[in-house]
This record gives C-alpha cells, structure tokens and sequence, in this order.
C-alpha cells in the first residue's frame, strides 16, 4: 500500500514536523533519551548562534543610530522603523515563503519567510529602543508539498508597543500605542488569535525551520543538529519532538519516533498533526488497529474545520479538479457561511470553468464578508479585472 506524505510542519514562518499521540497518560522514557547521536554522522562547521540569528551588520546599526539620534518620540522611532522595512532606498523588503534566514542574511536578501523577515525586525526594533514582543498567530491548519512531505505552515508577526503607563500598585504597563508588522499582506490574519513567544521560543523555531528545510532535502545529520538545538531552546515544543520523530522515521527507527511523537502529543493533546503522524508510522509498521483509531479521529475532527475544505479546494484546483474543488468549497461555506476564502475560492474555481457570471457572484460575495479593508481592495480589485475582460471577450 502506498503511505501518505509525512507531515512537516514547516512554518514558513516556522517549520516543524508535527506528529504525535493521543496517549497523554504515556510514561516513556526521559526526553532527553530520545536523542541518539550514534545514529548521525557530526556535521562539518557548526550552526548558527542566537546571536548570529539577531546580530545586525556594523553599517546598519551605524545607520540605525543616526537615524533616530535627535528622535525621543517613541512613535516618531516606530515610523523610522516601518520606512526602513518597507520603503529603504526604494528596496522594500519582500515576503517569500523560502528559506529560513538571519537578520543580516534577510538584510542581504532583501527578501526571506515571515519568520526570518520578523526576526530582522525584531533587532532592529531593539536596536532602536522600541518595546516588541513576537507574536505566534494561531492559523488553522494548512499544508503545502515540497519534494515528498507535506509541510504544514504557521505564521508569527510583531508587535511594536508604545507608552509607558505606571499603575497604582507601581506596574508597568504598555498601551498607548501599538503596531502589528506583518509581511503576509496578501492574506489577512489579524482575527485569528495570537499568544506572546518568548526570545527562546523564537530561536527554536528558527533552528527547527532549519531542520525541516535541511530534512527535505535529504540532509539528515544536519537536520539532527538543528533539532537538538531547537530542543535545548525551548524543549516544551510539541513540533520539536515532532520533527524528530519523522526524522527517526526516515533512519527507519521506529520505536524511537513512536516515542517522539507521543512524547508531541502530550506537549500538544489539541494537535491533530501528531495524531495524524502516528496513524502514518503505525500502518507502517502493521499496527492496523491503533492506526485507524486515530485516522478516525482525525478525519472526524478535521471535518469540523472549514478551513481544511478550503485546502483541500485549493489542492484541487492546483491538480486541475474543478468540480472537486467546488465541493470542498461548498462544504467549507456550510461550516462557516461567512468564509470569504470559501467564496473566492468557488469564484476561482467557477472561473477555470469559464463560467464568468457565477465567478463574478462568488467574488462579490467574498468582497462583502472580507474581514478587512485590505481584503475586500483584493477582492475589488479581482472584480473589476473580471468584469473588464468580459466586456472586452
């Protein structure tokens, strides 16, 4: 039987390969175990530092610093921040879904994933004196494929926060001002929830984007290398263990990314990823029965969520499916009737079909449930495109 795509979790913002279990009572044996260094070969030179991934080059601190010396304000700093992000010498920085970068490597670049391009300005924020925290937005799931894995993407932003307020019992708080950089401007995520990531949260997600970058393309011992080092920055991190477990899989050590993956579920009981991993391992390697409990389940919950129909709507439009494609969206729009990315994606798929009208309906009603004003430019945008073609066709 041919398996699946084992799933990565590649946050193109932060890239991780989430699997784990459902088995949260699970006494296995000490994290800290499941590292097998006698399984990997040493890699030549070393990876990056924490203070590689912030560190800003010479030239563009020396900039920085005479750039807001004669400045107090800190909103006048937050401005000089976003003009040197998105308008420096008419070369603004550009989100691109590649490879997971550093500061100076994004600053180089001048284009990275939001990971990296949110890393960049958060030493920059720092260089300057502005008070930001990185923010770990809650998307739901959505997988691409790169060269035989499904790679599962999150996204990260960060917060700028201006003002400091002294409260009665003499705490601090932060809340005059504030300002979300986000580099996905083509899809809005502001309302979706969000938490606060800690520095070290951060690192490891970087080293762990490296990891699931150096796996797919077959670069197994560096991969291992990242992943002890995203696990020694933050070993609560379900994808952590996750990634580990489908690198174990590849080396075929088996009861090694079982291990791994529950030890994932238990960090993370809400995640279906891990569950759906396991499943992947156990029909693998003939448990029958303890693999399709858990697709059940999967299944079962992933077809509460309206945005997995939308992905599954685009990967059939992506393979040439229309039709298919329409059913997903259509049952995408049954779970959440307002889903402007259901419609466009009904009017997207209307239009592969040549049929003009009903893509044209489909992308108004996208534009009128927009949740923002950026959306519904897009969509506006897409409709008059439309309907000028018609009148010329």
């Amino acid at each position: 039987m041919q398996m699946m795509a084992m799933k990565l979790v590649l946050n193109l913002c932060l890239v991780a390969l989430l699997a784990g279990c459902q088995q949260n009572s699970f006494q296995g044996p000490a994290p800290e175990t499941l590292f097998k260094d006698d399984l990997f070969q040493p890699i030549s030179g070393s990876i990056e530092s924490p203070e590689q991934i912030f560190a800003l080059p010479e030239p563009t601190i020396t900039e920085l610093q005479s750039l807001i010396r004669p400045v107090t304000s800190v909103q006048v700093k937050t401005d000089l921040l976003l003009n040197y992000l998105f308008s420096k010498k008419g070369s603004s920085l550009l989100y691109q879904n590649d490879a997971t970068l550093t500061a100076a490597e994004t600053l180089a670049a001048r284009q990275a994933n939001c990971l990296s391009l949110t890393i960049l300005s958060y030493s920059l924020a720092q260089e300057i004196g502005l008070y930001a925290e990185f923010r770990d937005i809650k998307i739901p799931e959505y997988w691409t494929q790169n060269n035989g894995y499904s790679l599962l993407n999150g996204h990260v932003n960060l917060k700028i926060v201006g003002g400091k307020n002294a409260g009665m019992d003499g705490s601090q708080s932060f809340d005059k001002f504030n300002y979300i950089i986000d580099f996905d401007v083509e899809n809005n995520k502001s309302h979706f929830p969000s938490r606060q990531l800690k520095r070290t949260q951060v690192i490891s997600m970087f080293y762990n984007n490296k990891a699931a970058e150096a796996m797919v393309h077959g670069q197994y011992d560096l991969s291992y290398a990242y992943l002890k080092a995203a696990v020694a920055a933050d070993p609560t991190a379900a994808e952590n263990w996750n990634n580990l477990a489908v690198l174990y899989r590849q080396k075929q050590q088996y009861k090694l990314a079982e291990q791994a993956y529950i030890l994932a579920g238990q960090l993370a009981p809400d995640q279906l990823n891990p569950k759906a991993n396991l499943a992947l391992l156990y029909e693998a390697i003939g448990e029958t029965e303890k693999a399709e409990q858990l697709s059940r389940f999967v299944a079962v919950r992933r077809n509460q969520n309206p945005y997995y129909h939308i992905m599954l709507g685009n990967e059939s439009l992506a393979a040439g499916l229309p039709d298919k494609a329409i059913q997903h969206f259509k049952r995408g729009l049954v779970l959440d009737k307002k889903s402007s990315e259901a419609m466009f994606g009904l009017a997207k798929a209307h239009l592969s079909l040549g049929m003009r009208d009903k893509a044209t309906h489909y992308l108004q009603l996208a534009e009128q449930s927009a949740p923002s004003r950026k959306d519904k430019e897009r969509y506006q945008d897409k409709i008059r495109v439309l309907t000028t073609a018609s009148v010329q066709h």
